[in-house]
């Protein structure tokens, strides 16, 4: 890890959710738009594994996978160490009776699995503790 590596930007997660991008970039984007959004990744980008066509660019919290040179997956870890490039905000003190009514108004179908509450709608899936913390957003 790069222990001098920051975030040129933080984002709150709330505007992810509702735009299903951060900044310029989205799934589907040239993956030539993640340095020019993202600015220098953490770590160097490297493969999934040695025979994999998946590169995976890490930006302190953000994940972002890439094949064919296109952005195939935005994934954002809420519970790890790495600096954070995407914030709660605003949405900090939500529980699960928020991020349920939140998915009703999207219209997002919830789905419960082993004690992870998943929200799912289209090109987006969120997992939540039993309490409503967030733990992994995906854009997909």
């Amino acid at each position: 890890m790069n222990e001098e590596w920051n975030p040129i930007f933080q984002i709150e997660l709330m505007d992810i959710i509702n735009s299903l991008h951060i900044k310029k970039l989205h799934v589907g984007s040239s993956d030539s738009l993640i340095y020019e959004t993202m600015g220098e990744p953490e770590l160097p980008v490297a493969r999934l594994n040695r025979k994999s066509k998946i590169f995976s660019h890490l930006y302190g919290n953000v994940n972002i996978l890439s094949k064919n040179n296109t952005v195939i997956s935005i994934d954002i870890d809420m519970h790890g160490f790495r600096k954070k490039m995407v914030i709660l905000g605003r949405i900090n003190s939500w529980k699960l009776n928020n991020w349920l009514e939140l998915a009703k108004i999207k219209n997002w179908n919830v789905n419960k699995i082993c004690d992870v509450v998943r929200l799912e709608g289209k090109g987006i899936v969120i997992c939540l503790s039993p309490d409503g913390k967030v733990g992994m957003i995906s854009l997909s």
